[in-house]
């Protein structure tokens, strides 16, 4: 090999180390500036993760008072149909109870009518067929008394729903 051809190796080698080094710098620089970067990106995360908790707490909190508030409204709905439900059984029984009452007058009246025209020799034996008619009368009022109990029920405890 000639000197001029182990000059131009030479500086080849040197043109080869010179491109290896500034690409060492080069690398150097990108994983410094891609740290830096890292470190700013993360500080910032950060900051909008510390402003995002206390709405991320608002949020379970009143996805909490939603699901309470579905619950209570379906029990104030349930309460609510059980005491419609109580009233009108309790009005039925009372429409019953009238009638039954109105059936007891009309057998007395009948009865007071058999005495009066004499058909019946005592006030006691015109009574006599009218048993039928009071002992429904009884009934009825005994039914309405217990619908009356349910309604009260079921209202004080629509009337507790409401409240809590």
């Amino acid at each position: 090999m000639t000197k001029a051809d182990l000059e131009r190796r030479a500086r080849r080698r040197h043109r080869e180390a010179t491109v290896l080094f500034w690409v060492a710098v080069l690398g150097v620089a990108v994983a410094l500036g891609s740290t830096a970067a890292a470190f700013v990106v993360r500080q910032r995360t950060d900051d909008v993760d510390q402003h995002a908790r206390p709405v991320h707490q608002q949020v379970r909190d009143l996805d909490a008072q939603e699901a309470h508030a579905v619950r209570r409204l379906r029990a104030l709905r349930n309460d609510a149909d059980a005491t419609k439900q109580a009233l009108t059984d309790l009005f039925a029984a009372e429409q019953a109870q009238v009638d039954a009452s109105n059936h007891a007058v009309d057998v007395a009246n009948q009865a007071v009518d058999a005495y009066n025209n004499a058909r019946a020799a005592s006030v006691a034996a015109a009574f006599q067929g009218g048993g039928d008619a009071l002992t429904d009368l009884e009934q009825r009022t005994t039914v309405v008394k217990g619908a009356a109990d349910t309604a009260r029920r079921v209202i004080t405890s629509l009337q507790a729903a409401a409240g809590g």
